[in-house]
């Protein structure tokens, strides 16, 4: 049984450690894309609204800075919530077997 707690702890961190390898890979492709926006953000801060044809080429510099990024926005945002699942996942089972460690010493002592 101690075997058994032991692959499921060793399981659980493993899931853990990719789980904060996706979020941290998925964060910093996330705020590449907000960096390729911000310049196109900051130009029409305080700014006059745009007319129709300044609208269009607006929209196209945002595609061109979110196609430029490091995968689709939605895409990472999706791997976060993901990843956050595994890891909440993986926890409860670190948590399970720290109860069934602590029971299993309870019947022996």
């Amino acid at each position: 049984m101690v075997d058994g707690l032991a692959g499921a702890s060793s399981n659980a961190l493993s899931g853990i450690e990719a789980a904060q390898n996706k979020i941290a890979t998925a964060a910093t492709n996330i705020a590449q894309t907000s960096t390729a926006l911000t310049p196109t953000a900051q130009a029409g801060a305080g700014a006059p609204p745009l007319t129709g044809g300044q609208i269009g080429t607006a929209a196209g510099q945002v595609s061109q800075a979110l196609q430029g990024s490091n995968g689709d926005l939605a895409t990472n945002l999706i791997t976060v919530a993901a990843a956050k699942i595994s890891y909440e996942a993986n926890a409860k089972v670190l948590s399970t077997v720290k109860k069934l460690d602590r029971d299993t010493l309870d019947i022996v002592t």
